[in-house]
């Protein structure tokens, strides 16, 4: 869903529903409370709402480091991706040759097919499983002659191993989202705080309207806020596959003799 309509749809949401809320709660309440009203009601208002600060705060965080998480491992993906390419230079050259290509094609594999097939169904594309497969594969042909080579095969092994990890990561993080109980929580427990300004008691109309739809604006906002990152590659701000595409902008170079 488009960013900006997502951001109409639960902000303004939330402010057509306090306003609304209000105008409907003064016409309902207006003969049966006076200002002693709220002598009984703030506390038990100031009450809920610091329970559900707490409570939206606290996922208001988590779900950033998760989208953050997302980001630092789909980096870290790539990067480890550039020593593992240099580290053939070392190898036979047949070898070597043949690593070179698949580096290079499971790095686009993850651009062109995997990065989509995220963003649809949060699963793994068959082409880049494909290709890091046979990596481990020409890997497990390697026959070194030198102590040396046999250096560089375990370094390999250890860093190809750490891309698998990271990339059993990514896939994961695609996957995964918001429980609906958290759900529950944040967007219930918003319309229940929002709901209790109703029947707040003040003499003039308009400031407690506009007091209102202001709270639920920013309760809005940071729903919003939720919404657009507990998907790390879906949405509008989806991640992208900038870093496989720095990845193979330094395949170049190493191909160049940098």
């Amino acid at each position: 869903m488009d960013g900006v309509l997502l951001a109409v749809l639960i902000i303004g949401g939330s402010i057509a529903y306090g306003i609304l809320g209000v105008l409907a709660g003064r016409k309902l309440t207006q003969k049966h409370v006076a200002e002693g009203h709220n002598d009984v009601l703030v506390p038990i208002f100031l009450t809920a709402g610091v329970i559900y600060a707490v409570l939206l705060g606290f996922m208001v965080v988590a779900v950033w480091e998760s989208y953050d998480a997302a980001h630092a491992n789909a980096s870290e993906e790539a990067a480890m991706l550039v020593p593992l390419y240099r580290q053939t230079t070392d190898m036979a050259p047949e070898k070597g040759a043949a690593m070179q290509g698949l580096i290079r094609q499971y790095a686009e594999n993850v651009i062109h097919d995997e990065w989509r097939t995220m963003q649809e169904s949060g699963t793994a594309s068959v082409k880049a499983r494909r290709s890091i497969g046979d990596v481990f594969r020409v890997y497990g042909s390697l026959t070194p002659a030198t102590k040396v080579r046999e250096l560089i095969a375990a370094q390999y092994l250890q860093t190809l191993s750490q891309i698998i990890l990271d990339r059993n990561k990514r896939i994961s993080q695609a996957s995964e989202s918001l429980s609906w109980v958290m759900w529950l929580g944040a967007v219930g427990g918003g319309a229940i705080i929002v709901g209790m300004t109703f029947f707040l008691y003040m003499e003039r109309r308009l400031p407690h309207v506009m007091m209102v739809a202001v709270m639920s604006g920013l309760i809005g906002l940071l729903l919003f806020m939720m919404a657009v990152l507990s998907r790390p590659f879906v949405g509008p701000l989806a991640l992208d596959p900038a870093p496989f595409e720095q990845a193979i902008a330094a395949f170049n170079d190493v191909d160049h003799g940098n």
